[in-house]
């Protein structure tokens, strides 16, 4: 990577769901150890609103009045830009306000891409959402950053204690309900697993379809149950699991497995993958970043317009449809086969390792903001030497 051919600015803000146990919320945090890597101060602040998902991670912040750094990052969506910049305080407003933005398909509806127009650029987090964000942006700069993935750090209990199968052959897959049942596709992974293993034998191998936010999709969850019902290998796990609980459920899987239609990033198989467990994925989206044939299991797909069935996002645009066939034929090779999985997941260790390290993706950053123009305001010397201090103390505490 190239060095960023300007000073970078002293230190910037970086608006968040820092305390949500989502994806969303992952990206934030991921964000502010990058910065900390590269010895760039930042002070953190929530936005005005939080997140439906779980407040479940501790995480210190400041309030929005003292984020004073000349340049302020904001990981919200981009149609909570608009009531951001509505609700921030002055010293926000007149700074420079860039956008890390995440969409998952491959075009913005109307009403989120007249975001750009309260941002002076946007980064977006892989190649697919730079694409997807570009179409949209006019003569908004969008920009590619790199974004961290964290290695999980199991507490080393066995599969027994987790309420999983003891035996066989064990697939995870993982999603939750406020990130769209239709676009994660956990019915795809379940059709594709029962196609591979038709009936349930005893040591054969068993899928784990592990929810959040059940409790707020009670028409969505109860389809779920009734597709997973008539299968006694399919094993529908539900109820709150902390982080370290989530990173023991990747630790005791074989195959973590992810049929998504459009993703971002995808945290779960990337974090499996850091972890040296097998990732099978379709081969479509954010994914693609970090998934390549050496390290991972990618099934073909076709890409189809998405349709009416698949809101929030635009019946015109398009998302990928996996083979299910491949799918059910991979997952049927992967069984049969650990000393494959174990080279899958040994080469998706070392990748993750080399390359999506906090410093890398601060190194990332420190690019990209060197990139920007000039901030329009500057705060003053003493605004920014607060900043400077509450950013220190902060630090401390990470």
């Amino acid at each position: 990577m190239s060095a960023p051919s300007r000073p970078p600015v002293p230190g910037v803000n970086v608006i968040g769901q820092f305390r949500a146990e989502s994806g969303i919320g992952e990206a934030a945090r991921s964000v502010v150890a990058a910065l900390d890597a590269v010895g760039m101060p930042v002070l953190p602040a929530l936005p005005p609103e939080t997140s439906p998902s779980r407040q479940g991670v501790a995480f210190d912040v400041v309030p929005l009045s003292k984020a004073t750094f000349p340049v302020t990052l904001s990981l919200l969506t981009a149609y909570e830009t608009g009531p951001l910049v509505a609700a921030a305080p002055d010293h926000i407003t007149r700074g420079q306000l860039v956008g890390l933005w995440w969409w998952e398909v491959e075009d913005l509806p109307d009403f989120m891409a007249e975001a750009f127009a309260h941002v002076d650029a946007v980064w977006a987090g892989t190649e697919h959402v730079q694409r997807a964000l570009a179409r949209s942006a006019g003569d908004t700069p969008v920009d590619r950053i790199r974004y961290a993935v964290r290695r999980p750090e199991p507490t080393g209990v066995d599969r027994e204690a987790l309420g999983l199968p003891t035996d066989g052959c064990l697939f995870l897959t993982l999603f939750g309900f406020y990130s769209a049942m239709a676009r994660k596709n956990p019915q795809g992974t379940i059709a594709a697993f029962v196609r591979a293993f038709p009936r349930a034998e005893p040591g054969g191998p068993q899928l784990v379809v592990k929810v959040i936010d059940e409790d707020a999709h009670p028409a969505e969850l109860a389809a779920l149950e009734a597709l997973i019902a008539p299968h006694p290998h399919v094993h529908l796990l539900t109820g709150y699991r902390d982080r370290s609980g989530i990173d023991d459920l990747l630790a005791a899987a074989d195959v973590v497995v992810s049929l998504h239609r459009a993703e971002g990033f995808g945290y779960a198989p990337a974090e499996a993958m850091a972890l040296g467990r097998t990732a099978l994925a379709t081969g479509y989206s954010g994914n693609l970043d970090y998934m390549n044939a050496e390290n991972s299991v990618l099934v073909p797909a076709e890409v189809v317009p998405i349709g009416p069935e698949g809101a929030p996002y635009p019946a015109e645009s398009r998302w990928a449809e996996p083979d299910l066939a491949a799918a059910a034929d991979a997952m049927r090779q992967l069984a049969a086969d650990p000393a494959r999985r174990a080279a899958l997941g040994a080469h998706a260790a070392a990748d993750m390792a080399a390359g999506f390290t906090d410093r890398a993706a601060g190194e990332s950053i420190l690019a990209a903001l060197a990139r920007l123009p000039e901030t329009p305001a500057r705060p003053s010397w003493w605004a920014r030497r607060r900043a400077d201090r509450l950013a220190a103390e902060l630090r401390r505490t990470r």
